[in-house]
């Protein structure tokens, strides 16, 4: 039997649902508003249940719109994956791919990778890029990028597919003579009595960074600047500890040991990032294959 429904009226259901808004939804999926809140109308008359509560002033899911969301998102997710196959079997070879990673990702864990793509695809041209303020995550979205090498995140918009790739490990870290290093033990509290140096757009994302905000900050672009900062002892800092063993080593710079943590390593994902909606030719595919082959760790 035929379904009644279309992926297009599904799309405009998950999204709306996601938004909690049919006009946010409009703007993600750049359709008209009265396009999505007819697709999702024209759901609802083919479902034959109501899927969202309009009487407040912004629309909310029913009991039975919950329990079809979920169906919904199987539906959608399973026509990505079937366009991501139809796209392998007639993929072309792109003459350029962007592969854009953050710098404290170590340049020694995707090399490997990197040379294999070079003997499959020696005439393809990457465009490797270490934004200093471009977020890789929307730079991915948006589709300037065709992967994307980054700390992971909590939760991923819709169209962004991801591969685990493994692990760096952090530390909060001060100069020797800074007033922190000379503390047993450190408090958030005490923290929050110094300045923090913080990379942005992600500084303030990282999996429990969430509690180590100061008030007092400096934002700087890049893990090579904020390194000069804390080695000229301009505040304290979260960072990846492969990049300053060296100076734990030496002494010139201290670990913090953080009270509320006395025994927990804490370690930040690396995710290999692409978008489900940009079609990958057999370049893409294959650097995405290189790349997911190579563990990162310290």
């Amino acid at each position: 039997m035929s379904s009644r429904f279309s992926l297009e009226q599904l799309e405009a259901f998950v999204c709306a649902a996601h938004e909690r808004s049919f006009s946010g939804a409009a703007r993600k999926l750049g359709k008209a508003q009265s396009a999505i809140s007819t697709a999702v109308i024209n759901l609802e008359i083919d479902l034959g249940v109501t899927l969202f509560d309009r009487s407040g002033r912004y629309p909310t899911l029913t009991e039975e719109g919950r329990a079809m969301l979920r169906e919904a998102e199987a539906v959608v997710a399973h026509c990505g994956a079937l366009q991501d196959r139809a796209n392998q079997l007639g993929a072309r070879v792109e003459t350029k791919l962007a592969l854009a990673f953050d710098d404290a990702i170590p340049y020694a864990a995707v090399s490997p990778a990197l040379r294999r793509f070079e003997a499959a695809f020696p005439d393809v041209e990457l465009d490797m890029r270490q934004p200093s303020h471009e977020d890789i995550l929307q730079l991915t979205v948006a589709g300037d990028v065709n992967l994307g090498l980054m700390f992971a995140q909590a939760e991923y918009p819709k169209q962004i597919a991801f591969c685990r790739l493994g692990k760096l490990i952090f530390t909060n870290a001060v100069r020797h003579d800074h007033v922190l290093a000379t503390m047993p033990e450190v408090s958030f509290a005490a923290l929050n009595d110094h300045r923090q140096i913080v990379v942005t757009p992600h500084g303030r994302k990282l999996p429990t960074g969430e509690y180590l905000k100061s008030p007092r900050s400096w934002n700087v672009r890049s893990y090579t600047a904020l390194l000069d900062m804390i080695r000229d002892g301009l505040g304290w800092a979260s960072v990846p500890k492969r990049m300053i063993r060296s100076e734990l080593e030496s002494g010139e710079l201290v670990e913090l040991k953080l009270a509320a943590y006395p025994f927990t390593e804490w370690a930040v994902g690396i995710d290999l990032i692409w978008s489900t909606q940009q079609q990958s030719g057999q370049a893409a595919m294959c650097l995405r294959s290189e790349l997911s082959r190579n563990e990162i760790g310290d």
